[in-house]
């Protein structure tokens, strides 16, 4: 409980330091664009090492073993494939991903592309909030709701009161945490499950199947690719750290090293899962890591595991809190003082805190979110990327059929329908092509 209120305490007194810095509405929403390239990869990386990619992951890794991997891995390709885009994306001077696409489609798609995204990521912030309501409760005792409220509320304050240049400052150190918290406690799990021969003794031979296993065939692995690699190269989250950064050579800079710390990262998380599948094989797969820290490290180092799992939690709210933020108050209500959009962080967060406490999981929040945001937006996106932009008409006819068949197709629990929502999508894309080739050589 000290451990917890102190790196509570630290974070509001950065939170508090970051208050009095922010001067303007650049400074708040993307950093005053100053940040270089170490700045945007550990900010890139502490992002995306949160709820999903440390208990989610090595839930699934509990699950099915390797396989698991993959959700970062995915990540990976996704951010790889931006690197050649950041170019056309820093030729744009703008805060938001739907600010972006007014100036790709117009005012009536950005309109409707905000309004999607923020409902998918309140799922995304609610996702992180459960999650550190999950590791606090492990160790401090009490109701789940309890203490998924009390992380909510200290990393609504912490993000309302420095926006960006409160992120940018932190995320460093809690990278650093993040690592170094996942290795001590991967080598004390292995040595108690009784090294890589204990698991291999231990474990089913699917578990260590990879790539594809038969609990995780091609088609699922093609639909991860989809849905969750896409959000890499395309989600607002990831644009965001682009836009704060000073030039494109930083930002870059800045993807490769998030690669350099994700992919090795994937196999930590997937370690541990596997790890716990052997030593505590009837608890349920997202307490893995917090189980693994309570049981097989010392106090000292448990207590560094704790402040580093609540780091990536953190590390990924205020991000995704700041994208929902930036789009209500640029995008929606078109406010510019700093006051204002510090109003809308806070409305952003509790409606995000709510949807965490009231979610069934880490991994369902976050699908459910990436689900209709890909489905809908994915293919406007991209095809603006690549210089070859749908009309107007079509790019909003996409956005709301492959959105909303996206949505369905995951509350139904059907792959096919989620794979037909991206399908959709291309075939209006290249109906729309069609048309625009046959127009301009008649004319």
């Amino acid at each position: 409980m000290i451990i917890t209120v102190l790196f509570f305490a630290a974070i509001l007194i950065i939170g508090i330091f970051s208050f009095f810095k922010v001067k303007t509405k650049e400074d708040y929403l993307v950093a005053g664009r100053r940040a270089g390239g170490l700045a945007v990869g550990s900010s890139l990386a502490a992002t995306i090492l949160g709820g999903s990619s440390t208990l989610g992951l090595a839930g699934l890794a509990f699950a099915r073993g390797l396989t698991g991997s993959w959700w970062l891995l995915v990540g990976a390709a996704g951010l790889f494939l931006l690197f050649f885009f950041v170019p056309v994306l820093k030729k744009h001077r703008v805060y938001t991903l739907p600010d972006l696409i007014k100036e790709w489609y117009g005012i009536r798609v950005q309109k409707v592309a905000s309004f999607l995204i923020l409902a998918a990521w309140m799922g995304i912030v609610g996702a992180q909030a459960n999650a550190a309501g999950l590791v606090l409760t492990t160790f401090l005792g009490g109701a789940q709701w309890y203490w998924t409220g009390a992380a909510g509320i200290i990393f609504i304050l912490y993000t309302v009161a420095g926006g960006q240049l409160s992120v940018i400052r932190t995320d460093l150190v809690q990278i650093i945490l993040i690592i170094t918290g996942v290795i001590l406690t991967g080598a004390s799990g292995l040595t108690a499950a009784g090294g890589w021969q204990g698991l291999k003794q231990a474990l089913e031979p699917q578990f260590f199947s990879f790539p594809l296993s038969a609990a995780f065939p091609l088609k699922e692995l093609l639909l991860l690719f989809l849905v969750v690699g896409s959000t890499y190269l395309i989600g607002p989250d990831m644009f965001s750290r682009i836009f704060c950064s000073r030039n494109v050579h930083q930002a870059r800079k800045g993807i490769l090293l998030a690669i350099i710390i994700i992919m090795p990262a994937a196999f930590l998380f997937t370690l541990l899962g596997m790890e716990a599948r052997v030593l505590f094989p009837d608890i349920t797969g997202e307490a893995a890591v917090p189980e693994l820290i309570r049981t097989v490290l010392p106090a000292p180092l448990s207590m560094l595991m704790v402040v580093a799992l609540l780091s990536a939690f953190i590390s990924s709210a205020d991000t995704t809190l700041l994208t929902m933020s930036a789009i209500l108050s640029v995008d929606i209500l078109r406010i510019k003082s700093v006051s204002g959009l510090r109003l809308c962080t806070a409305l952003a967060g509790i409606a995000g805190l709510l949807v965490g406490m009231l979610s069934r999981g880490i991994i369902p929040s976050l699908l459910l979110g990436y689900t209709v945001f890909t489905g809908g937006l994915a293919v406007p996106i991209i095809s603006a990327l690549l210089r070859k932009p749908m009309r107007p008409a079509a790019a909003l006819i996409s956005v709301v059929a492959g959105g909303s068949l996206a949505l369905a197709g995951k509350l139904c629990t059907s792959s096919a329908l989620v794979a037909a929502a991206f399908l959709l999508s291309l075939i209006i894309y290249s109906i729309d092509r069609l048309w625009q080739i046959k127009f301009n050589s008649e004319n």
